[in-house]
């Protein structure tokens, strides 16, 4: 018998039972409530509204985007469009290209799902098919239905379509850009809009 074995052969004689292995631990469910999203997105230096009626959610954004847009464009998402109802915006044409985007005050697009530990709103390309307009924008407005909050980034992703994936890309946003140097001097809107608000409706 090498040492090695002797050494296992005590550790094994001194084990007096066996624990079977637990298995995976449930992360505890956390709160999903309007209330908990805004406070987290907050802190990310973005700012939420609502939760509006559904026939009142279109006027609170527009008068927004139009206090926002300091004489810049307002470009809504197709998906967005129908939540807004009619004036005051332009609707982002098909197959366009970064380049029509570079003078855009504020851009507003539909947000899939969200997530209340971080503050974070998911957007697929079926909600958002012109990701470059939610970088080149000023100041970016997203719409979400209240009742798409889930109280986790894993529950969140759950929550997704199933075919969330195929529409080429799938987008979190979290506040505004943000990006700090080694002195630790934050700057917002050096790589993305400058500012974040999100818009939630319940029915």
């Amino acid at each position: 018998m090498t040492g090695r074995e002797r050494v296992l052969d005590a550790v094994r004689s001194a084990v007096r039972h066996s624990v079977s292995m637990p298995g995976a631990h449930p992360a505890p469910a956390l709160d999903g409530s309007f209330a908990t999203f805004a406070a987290r997105l907050a802190e990310a230096g973005g700012e939420a509204h609502g939760p509006f009626a559904p026939d009142a959610l279109g006027a609170a954004v527009l008068a927004h985007a139009r206090t926002w847009s300091a004489g810049g464009r307002i470009v809504a998402e197709p998906d967005a469009a129908p939540l807004l109802g009619p004036g005051g915006y332009e609707v982002a044409a098909p197959g366009a290209r970064p380049h029509d985007f570079t003078d855009v005050g504020v851009a507003i697009a539909r947000g899939a799902v969200a997530a209340a530990e971080s503050g974070s709103v998911a957007l697929t390309g079926r909600e958002a098919p012109d990701r470059a307009l939610l970088f080149l924008a000023e100041r970016v407005i997203l719409l979400l239905d209240a009742a798409r909050i889930a109280g986790d980034l894993g529950s969140a992703f759950r929550a997704l379509a199933p075919d969330a994936l195929r529409f080429h890309h799938l987008t979190w946003i979290s506040g505004p850009s943000k990006t700090a140097d080694i002195e630790q001097t934050l700057v917002h809107g050096a790589h993305g809009p400058r500012a974040l608000a999100v818009f939630a409706w319940r029915a």
